[in-house]
Protein backbone atom coordinates (compact mmCIF):
# COMPACT_ATOMS: atom_id res chain seq x y z
CA UNK A 1 0.00 0.00 0.00
CA UNK A 2 2.97 2.45 0.78
CA UNK A 3 4.70 1.64 -2.00
CA UNK A 4 0.98 1.98 -4.84
CA UNK A 5 1.34 5.61 -2.53
CA UNK A 6 4.69 6.47 -3.30
CA UNK A 7 4.57 5.42 -7.18
CA UNK A 8 1.46 7.69 -7.51
CA UNK A 9 2.69 10.65 -5.79
CA UNK A 10 6.18 10.27 -8.17
CA UNK A 11 3.46 10.01 -11.02
CA UNK A 12 1.53 12.97 -10.31
CA UNK A 13 5.22 15.27 -9.75
CA UNK A 14 6.08 13.90 -13.18
CA UNK A 15 3.23 14.95 -14.56
CA UNK A 16 3.03 18.52 -13.04
CA UNK A 17 6.76 18.70 -14.40
CA UNK A 18 6.10 18.59 -18.21
CA UNK A 19 6.58 21.72 -19.94
CA UNK A 20 4.12 23.72 -22.37
CA UNK A 21 3.88 22.21 -25.98
CA UNK A 22 5.63 25.47 -26.57
CA UNK A 23 8.44 25.13 -23.91
CA UNK A 24 9.45 21.19 -25.02
CA UNK A 25 12.72 20.39 -25.48
CA UNK A 26 14.04 21.42 -28.96
CA UNK A 27 11.00 23.39 -29.64
CA UNK A 28 12.19 26.35 -31.07
CA UNK A 29 10.66 29.92 -32.05
CA UNK A 30 10.50 30.27 -36.06
CA UNK A 31 11.39 33.99 -36.71
CA UNK A 32 11.51 35.16 -40.17
CA UNK A 33 13.56 38.28 -41.58
CA UNK A 34 13.39 39.30 -44.95
CA UNK A 35 16.05 42.35 -46.54
CA UNK A 36 17.06 43.09 -50.15
CA UNK A 37 20.80 43.84 -50.37
CA UNK A 38 23.79 43.21 -52.86
CA UNK A 39 25.05 39.78 -51.80
CA UNK A 40 28.57 41.53 -50.24
CA UNK A 41 26.36 43.54 -47.85
CA UNK A 42 23.50 40.39 -46.95
CA UNK A 43 26.68 38.46 -46.03
CA UNK A 44 27.77 40.96 -43.71
CA UNK A 45 24.37 40.82 -42.43
CA UNK A 46 23.36 37.27 -42.18
CA UNK A 47 26.70 36.71 -40.19
CA UNK A 48 25.59 39.13 -37.17
CA UNK A 49 22.11 36.95 -37.05
CA UNK A 50 24.29 33.89 -37.31
CA UNK A 51 26.06 35.22 -34.29
CA UNK A 52 23.13 36.27 -32.35
CA UNK A 53 21.36 32.85 -33.41
CA UNK A 54 24.58 30.89 -31.75
CA UNK A 55 23.88 32.26 -28.00
CA UNK A 56 19.64 32.35 -28.65
CA UNK A 57 19.08 28.85 -29.14
CA UNK A 58 15.50 28.95 -29.05
CA UNK A 59 14.93 30.85 -31.64
CA UNK A 60 14.63 29.22 -35.50
CA UNK A 61 16.15 32.61 -37.50
CA UNK A 62 15.05 32.24 -41.16
CA UNK A 63 16.49 34.55 -43.56
CA UNK A 64 15.65 35.64 -46.91
CA UNK A 65 17.04 37.87 -49.24
CA UNK A 66 15.41 39.36 -51.85
CA UNK A 67 17.27 39.47 -55.50
CA UNK A 68 15.53 42.63 -56.49
CA UNK A 69 13.71 45.26 -53.52
CA UNK A 70 10.89 45.44 -55.72
CA UNK A 71 10.16 41.72 -55.16
CA UNK A 72 10.50 42.12 -51.44
CA UNK A 73 8.20 45.24 -51.48
CA UNK A 74 6.03 43.57 -53.50
CA UNK A 75 5.63 40.64 -51.09
CA UNK A 76 5.23 42.95 -48.28
CA UNK A 77 2.75 45.16 -49.31
CA UNK A 78 -0.16 41.88 -50.40
CA UNK A 79 -1.70 41.19 -47.77
CA UNK A 80 -2.80 38.07 -48.94
CA UNK A 81 1.04 36.79 -48.69
CA UNK A 82 2.02 35.86 -44.99
CA UNK A 83 4.56 38.39 -43.20
CA UNK A 84 7.63 37.76 -42.50
CA UNK A 85 8.57 38.32 -38.32
CA UNK A 86 11.11 41.78 -39.20
CA UNK A 87 12.18 42.85 -42.92
CA UNK A 88 14.36 45.51 -43.09
CA UNK A 89 13.07 48.04 -45.25
CA UNK A 90 13.20 51.23 -47.33
CA UNK A 91 11.83 54.51 -45.87
CA UNK A 92 9.75 55.81 -48.88
CA UNK A 93 7.72 52.03 -48.85
CA UNK A 94 6.66 52.98 -45.46
CA UNK A 95 3.37 54.76 -46.45
CA UNK A 96 2.34 51.98 -48.85
CA UNK A 97 3.02 49.44 -46.40
CA UNK A 98 0.92 50.90 -43.53
CA UNK A 99 -1.59 51.47 -46.47
CA UNK A 100 -1.79 47.85 -47.47
CA UNK A 101 -0.39 45.29 -44.85
CA UNK A 102 -2.23 45.62 -41.56
CA UNK A 103 0.10 43.54 -39.76
CA UNK A 104 3.12 45.56 -39.35
CA UNK A 105 3.67 46.96 -36.07
CA UNK A 106 4.03 50.31 -34.87
CA UNK A 107 7.44 50.33 -32.88
CA UNK A 108 5.21 51.83 -29.88
CA UNK A 109 3.48 48.71 -30.06
CA UNK A 110 6.26 46.23 -29.43
CA UNK A 111 8.76 48.76 -27.28
CA UNK A 112 6.62 50.65 -25.41
CA UNK A 113 8.20 53.76 -23.92
CA UNK A 114 7.57 53.14 -20.94
CA UNK A 115 8.74 49.95 -20.72
CA UNK A 116 11.96 50.63 -23.37
CA UNK A 117 12.32 54.44 -22.91
CA UNK A 118 15.89 53.83 -23.07
CA UNK A 119 15.62 52.33 -26.90
CA UNK A 120 13.44 55.39 -27.71
CA UNK A 121 16.72 57.49 -26.37
CA UNK A 122 17.93 56.61 -30.11
CA UNK A 123 16.28 59.86 -31.63
CA UNK A 124 18.52 61.81 -30.26
CA UNK A 125 21.37 59.57 -31.80
CA UNK A 126 20.03 58.77 -35.20
CA UNK A 127 20.06 60.79 -38.26
CA UNK A 128 17.63 63.24 -38.07
CA UNK A 129 15.96 62.90 -41.73
CA UNK A 130 15.88 58.90 -41.15
CA UNK A 131 13.94 59.19 -38.06
CA UNK A 132 11.46 61.09 -40.22
CA UNK A 133 11.34 59.20 -42.67
CA UNK A 134 10.62 56.37 -40.83
CA UNK A 135 7.31 57.46 -39.55
CA UNK A 136 3.61 57.87 -41.27
CA UNK A 137 1.08 60.15 -39.98
CA UNK A 138 3.12 60.89 -36.37
CA UNK A 139 3.27 57.29 -35.63
CA UNK A 140 7.36 55.89 -35.82
CA UNK A 141 7.34 52.22 -37.61
CA UNK A 142 10.57 51.48 -37.98
CA UNK A 143 13.81 52.17 -36.54
CA UNK A 144 16.24 53.17 -38.70
CA UNK A 145 19.67 51.53 -39.93
CA UNK A 146 21.50 52.36 -42.24
CA UNK A 147 21.92 55.23 -45.41
CA UNK A 148 23.13 56.06 -48.53
CA UNK A 149 23.43 59.52 -50.15
CA UNK A 150 24.47 60.96 -53.93
CA UNK A 151 27.45 63.11 -54.35
CA UNK A 152 30.20 64.47 -56.89
CA UNK A 153 32.58 62.07 -57.33
CA UNK A 154 35.65 63.50 -59.21
CA UNK A 155 38.86 62.60 -60.72
CA UNK A 156 41.86 65.04 -59.30
CA UNK A 157 44.18 64.29 -61.91
CA UNK A 158 41.43 65.39 -64.98
CA UNK A 159 40.77 68.58 -62.73
CA UNK A 160 44.02 69.68 -62.27
CA UNK A 161 45.64 68.65 -65.43
CA UNK A 162 42.86 71.18 -66.83
CA UNK A 163 44.28 74.07 -64.36
CA UNK A 164 40.73 73.88 -62.68
CA UNK A 165 41.90 74.38 -58.82
CA UNK A 166 38.08 74.52 -57.44
CA UNK A 167 35.90 72.07 -57.55
CA UNK A 168 32.52 73.19 -59.40
CA UNK A 169 29.45 74.06 -57.34
CA UNK A 170 27.46 75.16 -59.48
CA UNK A 171 26.44 73.95 -62.67
CA UNK A 172 27.74 76.61 -64.72
CA UNK A 173 30.88 76.22 -63.07
CA UNK A 174 30.65 72.20 -64.52
CA UNK A 175 30.18 73.88 -67.81
CA UNK A 176 33.21 76.35 -67.68
CA UNK A 177 35.05 73.37 -66.43
CA UNK A 178 33.93 71.00 -69.52
CA UNK A 179 35.29 73.83 -71.80
CA UNK A 180 38.76 73.58 -70.19
CA UNK A 181 38.66 69.93 -70.05
CA UNK A 182 37.38 69.52 -73.60
CA UNK A 183 40.07 71.92 -75.20
CA UNK A 184 42.34 69.91 -77.84
CA UNK A 185 45.22 72.40 -76.06
CA UNK A 186 45.03 70.77 -72.86
CA UNK A 187 45.51 67.54 -74.35
CA UNK A 188 42.84 65.30 -72.49
CA UNK A 189 43.25 62.09 -74.32
CA UNK A 190 42.28 59.74 -71.80
CA UNK A 191 39.35 61.15 -69.40
CA UNK A 192 38.24 58.24 -67.19
CA UNK A 193 35.08 59.60 -65.86
CA UNK A 194 32.15 61.28 -67.03
CA UNK A 195 28.91 63.20 -65.55
CA UNK A 196 26.64 60.54 -67.63
CA UNK A 197 26.15 56.50 -66.16
CA UNK A 198 25.06 55.04 -69.73
CA UNK A 199 24.99 51.64 -68.38
CA UNK A 200 22.40 52.49 -66.03
CA UNK A 201 19.14 54.17 -66.95
CA UNK A 202 17.92 54.36 -63.80
CA UNK A 203 20.53 55.99 -62.24
CA UNK A 204 20.64 58.54 -65.06
CA UNK A 205 16.84 59.23 -64.47
CA UNK A 206 17.49 59.55 -60.93
CA UNK A 207 19.97 62.20 -61.23
CA UNK A 208 17.60 63.66 -63.90
CA UNK A 209 15.01 63.70 -60.90
CA UNK A 210 17.85 65.56 -58.32
CA UNK A 211 17.69 67.93 -61.34
CA UNK A 212 14.09 68.58 -61.23
CA UNK A 213 14.54 68.98 -57.46
CA UNK A 214 16.84 71.83 -57.63
CA UNK A 215 14.76 73.41 -60.26
CA UNK A 216 11.35 73.51 -57.91
CA UNK A 217 9.85 70.35 -59.13
CA UNK A 218 8.68 67.29 -57.36
CA UNK A 219 10.64 65.14 -59.15
CA UNK A 220 9.52 62.26 -61.18
CA UNK A 221 6.56 60.64 -58.78
CA UNK A 222 3.79 60.00 -60.79
CA UNK A 223 0.83 61.66 -57.84
CA UNK A 224 2.77 65.09 -59.02
CA UNK A 225 3.40 64.77 -62.16
CA UNK A 226 1.25 67.46 -63.46
CA UNK A 227 2.78 70.01 -61.33
CA UNK A 228 6.56 69.27 -63.24
CA UNK A 229 6.61 70.55 -66.88
CA UNK A 230 8.38 73.90 -66.29
CA UNK A 231 10.74 72.36 -63.97
CA UNK A 232 11.10 69.12 -66.38
CA UNK A 233 11.62 71.42 -69.52
CA UNK A 234 14.02 73.82 -67.73
CA UNK A 235 16.57 70.95 -66.40
CA UNK A 236 15.97 69.10 -70.48
CA UNK A 237 17.16 72.73 -70.98
CA UNK A 238 20.21 72.11 -69.37
CA UNK A 239 21.17 69.23 -70.13
CA UNK A 240 21.03 69.74 -73.67
CA UNK A 241 24.15 72.03 -72.75
CA UNK A 242 26.07 69.26 -70.91
CA UNK A 243 26.07 67.35 -74.19
CA UNK A 244 26.84 69.81 -77.09
CA UNK A 245 27.49 68.20 -80.58
CA UNK A 246 27.88 64.97 -78.67
CA UNK A 247 25.20 62.32 -80.47
CA UNK A 248 23.52 60.10 -77.33
CA UNK A 249 25.30 56.58 -77.57
CA UNK A 250 22.35 54.02 -77.59
CA UNK A 251 19.69 56.53 -76.48
CA UNK A 252 21.48 57.17 -73.61
CA UNK A 253 23.10 61.60 -73.61
CA UNK A 254 26.50 61.40 -74.25
CA UNK A 255 27.51 63.60 -71.62
CA UNK A 256 30.92 65.86 -71.80
CA UNK A 257 33.96 64.63 -70.65
CA UNK A 258 34.65 65.98 -67.31
CA UNK A 259 36.14 63.87 -65.24
CA UNK A 260 33.08 64.01 -62.80
CA UNK A 261 30.16 61.72 -61.58
CA UNK A 262 27.20 61.17 -59.47
CA UNK A 263 26.68 58.75 -57.49
CA UNK A 264 27.04 57.26 -53.84
CA UNK A 265 29.00 55.98 -51.44
CA UNK A 266 29.08 52.63 -52.95
CA UNK A 267 29.95 53.95 -56.53
CA UNK A 268 32.84 56.15 -54.77
CA UNK A 269 34.34 53.06 -52.93
CA UNK A 270 34.38 50.90 -55.93
CA UNK A 271 35.89 54.00 -57.88
CA UNK A 272 38.73 54.08 -55.37
CA UNK A 273 39.51 50.26 -55.27
CA UNK A 274 40.41 50.48 -59.25
CA UNK A 275 43.28 53.30 -58.25
CA UNK A 276 41.38 56.13 -59.76
CA UNK A 277 42.37 59.18 -57.67
CA UNK A 278 38.82 59.94 -57.06
CA UNK A 279 37.53 62.23 -54.28
CA UNK A 280 33.50 63.51 -53.33
CA UNK A 281 32.22 67.03 -53.02
CA UNK A 282 28.29 68.34 -52.54
CA UNK A 283 26.10 67.73 -55.63
CA UNK A 284 26.35 71.15 -58.01
CA UNK A 285 23.31 73.51 -57.86
CA UNK A 286 21.82 75.59 -60.26
CA UNK A 287 23.11 78.14 -57.23
CA UNK A 288 24.28 77.84 -53.83
CA UNK A 289 21.19 77.01 -51.96
CA UNK A 290 19.59 74.53 -54.54
CA UNK A 291 22.32 72.02 -53.73
CA UNK A 292 19.57 69.50 -53.78
CA UNK A 293 20.88 65.94 -53.71
CA UNK A 294 18.82 62.24 -52.65
CA UNK A 295 19.01 60.19 -49.72
CA UNK A 296 17.93 56.30 -49.80
CA UNK A 297 17.52 54.96 -46.07
CA UNK A 298 17.21 51.29 -44.18
CA UNK A 299 15.08 50.81 -41.24
CA UNK A 300 13.96 47.63 -38.85
CA UNK A 301 10.02 46.97 -39.13
CA UNK A 302 8.27 44.05 -36.91
CA UNK A 303 5.21 42.22 -37.59
CA UNK A 304 2.44 40.94 -36.02
CA UNK A 305 2.90 37.15 -36.60
CA UNK A 306 4.97 36.09 -32.95
CA UNK A 307 2.16 35.33 -29.93
CA UNK A 308 2.24 38.42 -27.52
CA UNK A 309 3.94 36.41 -24.68
CA UNK A 310 6.78 35.48 -26.97
CA UNK A 311 7.26 39.36 -28.24
CA UNK A 312 10.57 39.46 -26.09
CA UNK A 313 12.18 36.80 -27.67
CA UNK A 314 12.29 39.23 -30.67
CA UNK A 315 12.28 42.25 -29.19
CA UNK A 316 15.97 41.02 -28.29
CA UNK A 317 17.25 40.70 -31.62
CA UNK A 318 15.27 43.48 -32.91
CA UNK A 319 17.76 45.64 -30.68
CA UNK A 320 20.59 43.18 -31.33
CA UNK A 321 20.54 44.25 -35.17
CA UNK A 322 19.47 47.86 -34.26
CA UNK A 323 22.28 48.41 -31.62
CA UNK A 324 25.15 50.72 -31.89
CA UNK A 325 27.45 47.99 -32.19
CA UNK A 326 26.40 46.32 -35.30
CA UNK A 327 25.47 49.36 -36.63
CA UNK A 328 29.40 50.30 -36.26
CA UNK A 329 30.47 47.13 -37.83
CA UNK A 330 27.96 46.99 -40.84
CA UNK A 331 29.38 50.38 -41.74
CA UNK A 332 32.87 49.01 -41.12
CA UNK A 333 32.25 46.56 -43.75
CA UNK A 334 29.51 47.74 -46.17
CA UNK A 335 29.25 50.64 -48.54
CA UNK A 336 26.68 52.33 -46.37
CA UNK A 337 26.47 55.01 -43.67
CA UNK A 338 25.17 54.06 -40.42
CA UNK A 339 22.05 55.87 -39.17
CA UNK A 340 23.41 56.09 -35.54
CA UNK A 341 25.27 59.61 -35.41
CA UNK A 342 27.94 58.59 -33.29
CA UNK A 343 29.28 55.55 -35.79
CA UNK A 344 30.76 57.87 -38.24
CA UNK A 345 33.12 59.86 -35.99
CA UNK A 346 34.04 56.61 -33.70
CA UNK A 347 37.86 55.69 -33.41
CA UNK A 348 37.21 52.45 -34.74
CA UNK A 349 35.23 53.44 -37.80
CA UNK A 350 37.78 56.09 -38.79
CA UNK A 351 40.55 53.62 -38.46
CA UNK A 352 38.82 51.66 -40.66
CA UNK A 353 37.81 53.70 -42.93
CA UNK A 354 40.44 56.25 -42.32
CA UNK A 355 42.51 56.98 -46.39
CA UNK A 356 38.29 57.43 -47.26
CA UNK A 357 36.64 59.14 -44.13
CA UNK A 358 37.30 62.88 -45.46
CA UNK A 359 35.70 61.66 -48.39
CA UNK A 360 32.77 59.87 -47.11
CA UNK A 361 32.06 63.21 -44.92
CA UNK A 362 30.91 64.65 -48.26
CA UNK A 363 28.02 62.02 -48.04
CA UNK A 364 27.46 62.23 -44.31
CA UNK A 365 26.80 66.03 -44.95
CA UNK A 366 24.83 65.46 -47.86
CA UNK A 367 21.55 64.58 -45.95
CA UNK A 368 21.03 68.02 -44.83
CA UNK A 369 20.47 68.96 -48.40
CA UNK A 370 18.60 65.91 -49.20
CA UNK A 371 15.29 64.55 -50.33
CA UNK A 372 14.41 60.61 -49.97
CA UNK A 373 14.17 58.61 -52.82
CA UNK A 374 10.81 56.87 -53.56
CA UNK A 375 11.78 53.47 -54.66
CA UNK A 376 7.98 52.23 -53.79
CA UNK A 377 5.65 50.66 -56.30
CA UNK A 378 6.28 51.17 -60.15
CA UNK A 379 9.07 54.39 -58.71
CA UNK A 380 12.21 52.51 -60.32
CA UNK A 381 9.95 51.26 -63.48
CA UNK A 382 9.54 55.36 -64.02
CA UNK A 383 12.64 56.40 -63.04
CA UNK A 384 14.26 53.30 -65.51
CA UNK A 385 11.78 54.67 -68.47
CA UNK A 386 12.72 58.01 -67.99
CA UNK A 387 16.49 57.34 -68.11
CA UNK A 388 16.00 55.42 -71.08
CA UNK A 389 13.89 58.06 -72.91
CA UNK A 390 16.23 61.17 -72.12
CA UNK A 391 18.16 60.47 -75.19
CA UNK A 392 15.70 60.55 -77.33
CA UNK A 393 14.39 63.88 -75.41
CA UNK A 394 17.63 65.55 -75.97
CA UNK A 395 17.40 65.00 -79.56
CA UNK A 396 13.74 66.53 -79.89
CA UNK A 397 12.62 63.00 -80.84
CA UNK A 398 10.18 63.17 -77.78
CA UNK A 399 8.71 65.83 -75.78
CA UNK A 400 10.31 66.32 -72.04
CA UNK A 401 6.37 66.06 -70.97
CA UNK A 402 7.11 61.83 -72.05
CA UNK A 403 9.38 61.93 -69.11
CA UNK A 404 6.66 62.17 -66.70
CA UNK A 405 4.50 59.18 -68.43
Amino acid sequence: MLRTLFFLLFLSVAVCAQPKPREALGTKLPVQIYFSLPQRSAQVLDSFIQEFQQSHTYLDIQVKNFPDPQLLYKSLSDPSRPAPTLAIVENSWLPGLVASQPAIYPVETWMPKEQFGFSWAIKNNAQIPLWEASQVNGNLYALPMFFTTRALIYNTDVLLRAGIKQVPATWDQVLAAAKKISDPKANQQSVTLSLGTPDNPMSIGRNFQMLVWQNGGEGLASSVSASNPVAVQTTVEYFKKLTPGLAPVDGQPAMLPVGMYIGNVEDYLNLRSTGLPVKTALIPGFDKFSRITETQGWALAMFKNVPDKELYKVQELAFFLTDFQQQLRFAEQSPYLAAHLKVFDNPFYRRERLADHSNLRVFLNSIGKSRMVDTSGSQPERYTSAGKALGSVLRGEKTPQELLR
